[in-house]
């Protein structure tokens, strides 16, 4: 399954996930601001214009620590054995 997500956050504000299925992976691209990313234990802070990749079968949580709004795309991938 895949999924396609254009979010829009305000700055201090935070989303929180248990965690998907195993194996799930998102990969995420920033339009404008900066998204701090926190997946387990793990901190990706992902400025404007940048990338990034990240295995969310854990708890992770995402969030806009700029002053201005927050536009990222999200795509998730949950791979079925």
């Amino acid at each position: 399954m895949i999924e396609l997500w254009r979010w829009e956050m305000h700055p201090g504000e935070s989303f929180a996930s248990q965690g998907h299925p195993q194996g799930t992976l998102e990969l995420f691209h920033v339009e404008k601001g900066t998204l701090k990313c926190v997946v387990g234990e793990t901190e990706l802070v992902i400025p404007s214009g940048s990338s990034a990749v990240a295995k969310t079968d854990v708890p992770h949580s995402y969030s806009n620590p700029g002053r201005s709004k927050l536009v990222f795309t999200m795509s998730v991938t949950e791979l079925h054995q």
